[in-house]
């Protein structure tokens, strides 16, 4: 989904100005509080299930090494609280939560772990949960400003604007971000500027740009200033705030292509991606030749699993020269899951082509294709071709090309492209399992054998190794049947 939401924002840009979709509820300060907790918290991060927290003095984390048993040791309150923070930022929000339960129990007196569980539970919508350790949190410290903007957030996402009004105020000037948000949506635009000018807060800007944009129009209608504040919430991903705004702006004008495409903006990043699709369907009616649409239609058919649809309009945006990153991979992804592997193999070969900066693993996604799907040697041969040439010094570079002179049936080439990429990387088993096949077909058994046990030294529990062992084995069988065989073959996925 946030691969999305970037790809919506690039978009987005194009079709106004460049925005950033950044969600972050602000950051919270460690306070003092009293020792007893009069409301418990609620911890457990299932939305079916409510448990509270029973206080004890230490907590375990258990480890397991390969071949030894399991170690358990305590794992500090501290421990707890920088592992929340680590996966808060990583918005792995059920870990966090899990993490600042634990710290919960350890200290419940303190205020901190109860205010960042509360944000762990808002970004996981278990809005009654949040409330009920807001609720414990007061308990500790009443006047806790951090208390009162979750609260006004929960009631934000639940699209109740006034309550959440009522609760930035309570949280004074550390709130101006939000109550100037709030004055912006309901048309205090003095109060509004007021506030987010007293503010650092980096999402500021956005909505006093839309005041500064609209001054210089002092004719325009009403609807332009609100279409500039939606596209502001958008920027700043209040999504409930944006299609808030943007619904009256419709009802005045439901021909307005650019705020059809703002709310199916704010839809899709709240997946919901039925109403997003037919907002998008509505602008794309209004206004066909917009790759902006044509893109957006693309990416929530994808998300809808319609490939036909998301192929169609991928390939008008491509067309139309409006190419975010993600969109190739989009229509790569399509090809292969509707089998189409020659689109697929082409459209990496073009890439690769353009893009001087291609891994190795694009090469090696693009000649796989060839090789194992297609059977076009001659292809594969030009996009390995082109990786020995830009990366004359790799291991796996010299492999690919060995690898599909080995397929092309031209030996001799290929065992020099090979012990190349060997002496360029010794450790590296596929050169050598590559190498086995290429003596095994020249009927040098000798040198496959040596080969192929060289590969499963060097990866006997990864799947050059798994391969190569197969290899070994099967052969040796073949030449020598009363001879017991090597390491026992594993299941293996090709390179």
């Amino acid at each position: 989904m946030r691969k999305h939401l970037l790809g919506l924002a690039i978009a987005l840009a194009v079709l106004i100005v460049s925005v950033s979709v950044w969600i972050v509820v602000s950051s919270f300060q460690k306070a003092k509080a009293p020792t007893d907790t009069a409301i418990p918290p609620v911890t457990t991060t299932s939305v079916d299930n409510t448990a509270t927290v029973t206080p004890t003095t230490e907590t375990t984390e258990t480890t397991t090494t390969a071949g030894a048993t399991s170690v358990t040791r305590n794992k500090t309150f501290d421990e707890h609280m920088r592992s929340g923070a680590e996966f808060l930022a990583l918005e792995n929000y059920e870990q966090a939560a899990s993490e600042f339960a634990a710290a919960v129990a350890l200290e419940p007196s303190a205020i901190e772990p109860l205010l960042n569980l509360a944000e762990a539970q808002v970004q996981l919508k278990d809005y009654e949960k949040a409330r009920a350790n807001l609720l414990a949190a007061e308990q500790l410290d009443a006047s806790n400003s951090d208390i009162f903007i979750l609260r006004g957030i929960i009631f934000l996402r639940e699209n109740n604007f006034l309550e959440a009004e009522k609760a930035f105020s309570q949280a004074g000037d550390k709130a101006d971000f939000w109550s100037g948000a709030l004055a912006a949506f309901f048309d205090r635009r003095d109060e509004a500027v007021k506030l987010l000018k007293a503010t650092t807060d980096a999402r500021a800007p956005e909505i006093l740009a839309a005041f500064d944009e609209y001054s210089k129009y002092p004719d325009s209608p009403k609807t332009h200033l609100d279409t500039l504040l939606t596209r502001a919430f958008v920027a700043i991903g209040e999504y409930q705030l944006a299609l808030a705004k943007i619904g009256p702006v419709l009802e005045d004008d439901a021909n307005y292509r650019d705020a059809w495409i703002l709310t199916g903006y704010a839809q899709f990043a709240e997946q919901k991606f039925e109403l997003a699709r037919e907002s998008w369907q509505t602008a794309y009616a209004l206004d066909s030749s917009k790759p902006e649409t044509q893109y957006f239609l693309g990416l929530v058919s994808f998300e809808l699993k319609n490939w036909d649809d998301a192929e169609k309009f991928f390939l008008l945006a491509r067309g139309n020269h409006f190419e975010p990153d993600d969109l190739d991979e989009k229509l790569i992804e399509i090809y292969l899951t509707s089998g189409k592997y020659r689109a697929a193999a082409d459209l990496l070969s073009e890439k690769i082509n353009a893009d001087e900066s291609a891994s190795i693993d694009d090469f090696t996604r693009a000649i796989s294709l060839y090789l194992e799907k297609l059977n076009d040697g001659q292809k594969a041969w030009a996009v390995a071709s082109l990786a020995v040439t830009r990366l004359p010094e790799s291991s796996p570079a010299w492999n690919l090309a060995g690898w599909v002179s080995l397929k092309n049936n031209q030996l001799a080439k290929a065992r020099t492209q090979l012990e190349h990429a060997i002496k360029l990387d010794p450790k590296s088993p596929w050169p050598y399992y590559n190498l086995g096949q290429v003596f095994e077909k020249s009927g040098d058994t000798a040198a496959a054998l040596s080969a192929y046990h060289s590969a499963f030294e060097l990866d006997s529990n990864g799947p050059a190794g798994a391969l190569a062992a197969q290899n070994y084995n099967r052969l040796l069988s073949a030449t020598n049947p009363d001879k017991s065989t090597a390491n026992p073959p594993t299941d293996a996925t090709k390179q």
